[in-house]
């Protein structure tokens, strides 16, 4: 069997030509922040406007992509959280333009939820658009996992933090997806349930099929985390092999078969955690960052690795490296044997690839954290506080083409710039805080299209290693059927054919039965999480699949063994443990580890149900926990420390809060529950508690508004455990006349 997959140059598009016009993916058709395209415009002046296309007032943290003449941006909305008459309306929001004259053709704004995220992060990740569908797809910073069509009709969505347990740290830090092949690929720390619930986080890899949302696999890397990161994958062919390459959280770099996700290697650098994006040529990686390195006192590296190796390659594959340049910021650009670094210091370097040597350093001002974009010749690099700069470069030297500054749009200080650089159809984008700007010459909008230079995966032959199962991960609400595909892989993760495989439900299994390759689950089954066990011949493989009965659901937790959760809920294991109480079984959430924590006990779809629950604080060193409920994404809190309750949505703004007194003591048992009523112009969010022993009060303590409604959410339960909490009695219960 020959395998005649053609993909560009160490990147993940298979086919043929690709339109110049399209830029959709941050770093370019490429995936190298190399734009084939010539033309133009050397120079341009914000002042006088000279060869500026178009302006828009909505600017961002990410880089734009464009996709079929239209301009994809995730930002957030332009609301001054200062003001309470507007921050009420802050959200992140995705806004589609059109290139040529910066006509908004559609938005979509959707709410900030369950996320420590501050606003001026909001909107961090790029969109990423696919070339073959014309589908573009959002990462958000509160987990949304969203594919929309041209027109902005929303395909399929997830939430991954309520589905796959994601862990949204504050500083914004998020990972643009990647398209390779029929696979949208995404990063994020999680902790999930069964086999993927165990601590510490890893930064995992989730494959989902790019037009059904199916999550195909998912892929662990490295270590544990030593920080948030925003380090980006590539793909690329290595050997014959397709491989994903990424910077790790945990300071190393790794690399995993991106057809299985089935690990490769990992390359050990820093003492934190890796965020800028590599390059690669061939079976060269080149990474950066700006840390602690594990081998030296210099802080910053610049890094030239083997891909060619297998397991630990950290002592045998470096080519090069360059200690002493802190560049933890920007990606890495790679063009005609020349290495473009930007340092955190203000200065671009650049570099002989093949031997690692410094042919010159230009000063640029401050630090940068847009990653360059190199075009027709020209590099076009930003500092972080506004200025924007087109560079000249060769071998021997850099020159200065044009150097704008752009000032804030309120006119206080500088502008501010995050974003990569676009090049489309002879246009450049830039997005800035306060700002999108389109620059070009009288002939932008010519299409062209490039042969790029195709590389062949080899042959990896027919027999059968490995197998897979599709889908990987499933979900059901009231019993249901799925049919299953067991795919067998090659040596080079390549399938070869689709494999007869018997199916082996866990003992635990109830109103489960298996026909072949399809698993019945009963209308009455109950709620239960299973990890099926698929086998054909001596190769086996797991899928997942999560079943959610009709409510009403409860759970007073008797009987369980030490460990045991319930075997559907999110983020629960070892979070919560069994304890023995007065001669029953309650929960105990205890202060190990971070503090903070939601467990979520339903599908991401649910709406129109009420969360109840009984909590118990422990006092230690004169602190008091605080514990919450979380209904379609809104929280109510009972603050132990500051003595109050409280409802909001998105913790930094509290963009819909209410409070009031309410006097938690320690040792005493309290019930909470909380509601979402939907109505004409928005959604009322409830919230009651009480002390267990006295009767439940007729009305709500808090009730609280919001004209922008979030319509469906897991149930969930919030701890903020500065000491132990002990929980007991959680049910869920459907309203009168709603929809589940």
């Amino acid at each position: 069997m020959r395998l005649n997959v053609v993909i560009l140059a160490g990147m993940v598009m298979s086919g043929g030509a690709v339109m110049a016009d399209d830029w959709a993916d941050w770093r370019g058709p490429e995936h190298s922040g190399v734009s084939r395209e010539t033309g133009l415009v050397e120079s341009w002046d914000y002042a006088s406007r000279k060869n500026i296309l178009w302006e828009s007032e909505i600017g961002g943290r990410a880089a734009p992509v464009v996709l079929n003449g239209r301009v994809y941006l995730n930002c957030r909305t332009n609301h001054d959280i200062s003001k309470p008459d507007e921050l009420i309306h802050a959200r992140e929001q995705v806004v589609c333009r059109d290139a040529k004259t910066g006509d908004v053709v559609w938005q979509d704004v959707f709410n900030v939820t369950q996320t420590d995220i501050p606003a001026p992060r909001v909107g961090w990740a790029a969109m990423v658009g696919d070339v073959e569908t014309g589908n573009v797809y959002l990462h958000s910073v509160s987990g949304l996992f969203r594919c929309y069509d041209k027109d902005g009709n929303v395909i399929w969505q997830k939430s991954l933090l309520e589905e796959y347990g994601k862990i949204s740290g504050y500083g914004g830090r998020t990972q643009t997806p990647i398209i390779d092949e029929d696979r949208i690929i995404v990063g994020f720390f999680g902790l999930n349930w069964g086999k993927t619930a165990s601590p510490p986080p890893k930064m995992t890899f989730f494959a989902f099929d790019k037009r059904t949302g199916d999550l195909l696999w998912t892929a662990p890397v490295g270590g544990p985390p030593l920080d948030t990161n925003y380090s980006n994958p590539i793909v690329t062919v290595v050997d014959g092999q397709r491989v994903l390459v990424c910077g790790g959280a945990d300071g190393g770099v790794h690399a995993i078969n991106a057809r299985s996700g089935k690990p490769l290697w990992s390359f050990k650098m820093s003492r934190r955690g890796l965020n800028t994006t590599p390059a690669v040529d061939g079976h060269l990686v080149y990474i950066s960052h700006g840390e602690d390195n594990i081998d030296s006192t210099d802080f910053g590296r610049v890094e030239c690795i083997d891909a060619r190796g297998t397991g630990d390659i950290t002592a045998t594959n470096s080519v090069w490296r360059v200690d002493g340049i802190k560049a933890g910021y920007t990606g890495l650009v790679l063009n005609d044997g020349i290495l473009y670094v930007v340092a955190d210091t203000g200065k671009l370097h650049a570099f002989d690839a093949k031997t690692g040597e410094e042919l010159w350093d230009h000063v640029l001002g401050t630090v940068g954290k847009g990653s360059p974009t190199f075009a027709d010749g020209k590099l076009y690099v930003m500092e972080v506080n506004g200025n924007i700069h087109i560079l000249k470069p060769s071998r021997e030297k850099c020159e200065s083409l044009s150097h704008v500054q752009l000032i804030a749009a309120d006119g206080n200080g500088l502008d501010e710039i995050y974003g990569t650089p676009a090049v489309s159809d002879g246009r450049v984008f830039f997005v800035t805080r306060d700002r999108t700007i389109c620059i070009g010459n009288e002939n932008a909008g010519t299409r062209t299209t490039f042969d790029f230079p195709a590389l062949e995966e080899a042959d990896g032959g027919d027999e059968v290693v490995d197998v897979r199962v599709i889908p990987y991960e499933t979900r059901l609400t009231e019993g249901g059927t799925v049919e299953y595909k067991v795919e067998g892989l090659n040596k080079l993760g390549q399938t070869v054919s689709t494999v007869d495989a018997e199916l082996t439900l866990p003992e635990t299994a109830a109103g489960v039965t298996v026909d072949g390759l399809k698993v019945t689950v009963a209308a009455d089954a109950p709620s239960q999480g299973l990890e099926i066990t698929a086998k054909a011949g001596e190769l086996t493989a797991m899928t997942r699949l999560r079943n959610f009965s009709a409510l009403p659901w409860s759970w007073d937790f008797e009987g369980f063994k030490p460990k045991q959760v319930p075997s559907q809920w999110v983020n629960a294991f070892l979070k919560l443990q069994p304890e023995s109480v007065d001669g029953g079984t309650v929960m105990k959430k205890s202060p190990k580890g971070t503090p903070s924590a939601n467990i979520w006990l339903g599908p991401s779809e649910m709406k129109g149900y009420t969360l109840q629950a009984d909590f118990l604080l422990k006092e230690e060193k004169r602190k008091l926990p605080s514990v919450g409920l979380v209904v379609e994404g809104y929280n109510f809190i009972m603050v132990g420390n500051t003595s109050k309750l409280e409802i909001n949505c998105w913790a930094p703004h509290k963009r819909v809060s209410g409070t009031s007194k309410f006097l938690a003591k320690p040792d005493v048992w309290y019930t909470l529950k909380m509601t979402v009523e939907q109505v004409d112009g928005g959604a009322i969010v409830k919230g009651k508690a009480w002390a267990k022993d006295k009767e439940e009060p007729d009305a709500w303590n808090l009730e609280v508004q919001d004209p922008h409604p979030a319509v469906s959410g897991s149930p969930g339960l919030y701890f903020y455990s500065l000491a132990d909490i002990l929980v007991d009695n959680v049910s869920v219960t459907a309203n009168p006349s709603s929809d589940k």
